[in-house]
């Protein structure tokens, strides 16, 4: 039962899908989810407008949102098997039977009660494709980056990027991941000439896994596309888009897997900049954040919560 954006949609279906493997799975979604129903049937699951607490009775249920009420999350527990939680911001609910934490480091000490408690590097919560193994790209000349700001990009960040990439000198291909309802995309559609590079956009992609393998570098916001070009050995720049990805992104940093701009900072423009340039002019660097990413994340997350859920196994 996802309740927010894109990226909590989509793992959300990495779980789902590892899950469909024990059991059949279906998605509760709430109001204004209709846009995820083929998705989530695409790849082999069922999905319905959540209405009420009794269509949970019995049953396993996963929850990712923000905004659920204790009363809410309260009915849910008394009516289902068991209750697990995707936590971004160490702030679950009582009466978790399974806490599964987006927190990379030192959180042992916030467990919730007697939940069981999922956090770390190994959890973290990526479609199955990423559990190839990988081989780090090492090339002298960056000739193609990613742009991925989330579907909706609403704060618009990659018109900002795209800005602070005219006054690089990188002249290879930038292909921008959105959705096709983000409030900038006919905007960004007309000005994909003006640049002395070639910008291309792809609209509604079924994941990122394909683009992410094409490109020799990122820029993008933080959250699932973190730690999913982390897990190919992908280097990036990443904006801090919402609190909730700052735990999770100042650690990537911090183990040398990216470079954070904060858009909260006066200099954001600027600092993006430099950090864009950082990574188009050292090699050394990319190779670097590559080898760190990758080391990291396995891409086995999603498999080994979905074993907790059904087998118990933990």
């Amino acid at each position: 039962m996802p309740k927010a954006g894109g990226g909590h949609v989509m793992r959300c279906i990495s779980i789902g899908r590892e899950l469909n493997k024990y059991k059949p799975v279906h998605f509760l979604l709430c109001k204004g989810g209709e846009y995820w129903i083929e998705r989530i049937e695409y790849y082999g699951m069922t999905a319905s407008i959540y209405k009420s607490p009794a269509e949970v009775n019995g049953k396993n249920l996963l929850v990712d949102g923000y905004d659920f009420s204790n009363l809410e999350v309260q009915e849910w527990s008394d009516q289902c098997n068991n209750l697990a939680f995707i936590d971004d911001n160490n702030m679950a609910p009582k009466n978790v039977n399974l806490l599964i934490s987006t927190c990379m480091d030192n959180c042992k000490s916030k467990k919730k009660d007697k939940a069981t408690f999922l956090y770390g590097p190994k959890y973290a919560l990526l479609a199955v494709e990423y559990a190839k193994k990988h081989y780090v790209k090492n090339k002298t000349i960056v000739s193609n980056i990613l742009v991925s700001c989330g579907l909706q990009d609403s704060n618009n960040y990659v018109s900002k990027i795209l800005s602070a990439l005219s006054e690089s000198n990188f002249d290879g291909n930038v292909n921008v991941a959105i959705g096709s309802q983000a409030p900038n995309l006919q905007k960004l559609l007309h000005s994909v000439n003006n640049y002395h590079f070639s910008v291309s956009v792809t609209l509604d992609s079924n994941g990122l896994y394909d683009l992410l393998m094409q490109s020799d570098m990122v820029i993008g916001t933080g959250g699932v596309s973190l730690l999913e070009r982390m897990a190919i050995g992908r280097p990036s720049v990443t904006i801090i888009a919402a609190e909730n990805q700052r735990n999770q992104a100042e650690w990537s940093e911090k183990v040398g897997a990216t470079v954070l701009v904060d858009p909260i900072k006066q200099q954001f423009q600027h600092d993006l900049r430099g950090a864009i340039d950082l990574l188009l002019k050292s090699e050394e660097k990319r190779l670097e954040m590559s080898v760190n990413g990758s080391s990291f994340i396995d891409g086995r997350g999603s498999e080994r919560v979905a074993r907790c859920m059904s087998l118990g196994k933990c």
